[in-house]
């Protein structure tokens, strides 16, 4: 059995592009996060899945959301730690910078759910080295902002080249390009940074990625290259024995065709990456997911993050 953990980035458009002015006068709607989320938890009852969700604080200050975040920890989702305010540039921001941002959204988590974040995942997968001691420091059980795939360089050189005009801190993404030969498998990595491994630090739940190619595997490769290579990819997964994290983003599961969101989704050249899942029906995404899933469960077994970090931990 393959041991396969389902997470997902709730990233808003708020949260990634409010700094771009490339929306409506008047600010965004707030129907996405609550959409997203209710669809997301309708589309894993099937599987009986229990979820990691990566969430920014900035969306715990809102009262009207209050609710549907207190919903899905009561299904036994997982409410981890994405940031404050999703700092695209959060691997150059100063030491008490990163520490403000990760323990703005505890606070607020705290405020709402009544328990603190015991996971991290940086903003673009952008960590840097010296969070892993304030997380440390801060009692955190794991991290998962490491994507180790030899496709960082090309990764970062699109998104650069996507957010022309935007500020430099904007614009970095995926961290150190050390990390694309980190360990692929979750490893416990060292006070001092998340590199390599070693047996004094947090441990690493890296983004998955397939066996030799290191090719991403996750919810926005399957919408750019389909069903066929997800299949191939996931049978050399499985035959590896590695366990498996296969990651979405809130926007897999909103319809961004919805007369609410008229204006607010970026264009392609108006200084901002935009993700396939922005411009694709969410129709064709669910039945894409759909398919991709019952796949993902033939012959595993789910558990979320902190599951796996607290049972690796009592090993």
């Amino acid at each position: 059995m393959t041991q396969v953990a389902i997470s997902s980035d709730i990233d808003t458009l708020e949260s990634i592009y409010g700094g771009y002015g490339c929306v409506r006068p008047g600010g965004y709607t707030y129907a996405e996060f609550r959409m997203g989320l209710e669809a997301f938890a309708r589309f894993l009852e099937p599987y009986g899945v229990k979820a990691t969700l990566f969430m920014v604080g900035n969306d715990f200050r809102r009262d009207s959301d209050h609710d549907v975040i207190r919903a899905m920890a009561a299904q036994g989702h997982e409410i981890a730690n994405h940031s404050m305010t999703h700092a695209q540039g959060f691997r150059l921001l100063p030491p008490q910078g990163k520490e403000v941002e990760i323990a703005g959204m505890e606070d607020l988590c705290f405020a709402v759910t009544g328990r603190r974040p015991v996971g991290f995942r940086s903003p673009g997968w952008n960590i840097g080295e010296d969070a892993a001691e304030i997380l440390l420091r801060r009692g955190y059980l794991y991290d998962s902002s490491v994507h180790p795939t030899v496709m960082m360089p090309l990764l970062k050189f699109m998104h650069w080249r996507a957010t022309g005009g935007r500020r430099a801190a904007d614009r970095s993404t995926m961290g150190h390009l050390r990390y694309m030969l980190s360990p692929a498998a979750p490893y416990r990595a060292g006070r001092a940074g998340f590199a390599r491994p070693a047996q004094d630090g947090i441990l690493e739940f890296p983004v998955t990625v397939t066996p030799m190619l290191r090719l991403p595997f996750f919810a926005t490769f399957l919408l750019a290259t389909g069903l066929d290579l997800f299949r191939r990819s996931l049978r050399a997964l499985k035959a590896s024995g590695r366990p498996v994290q296969f990651m979405f983003h809130l926007s897999d599961f909103v319809d961004y065709e919805h007369p609410d969101f008229a204006g607010q989704v970026p264009k392609q050249g108006s200084g901002a990456y935009v993700p396939q899942a922005l411009v694709t029906p969410l129709e064709a995404k669910r039945d894409l997911f759909r398919r991709a899933m019952d796949l993902l469960a033939e012959d595993a077994t789910f558990a979320t993050l902190e599951q796996q970090a607290r049972a690796m931990r009592g090993a």
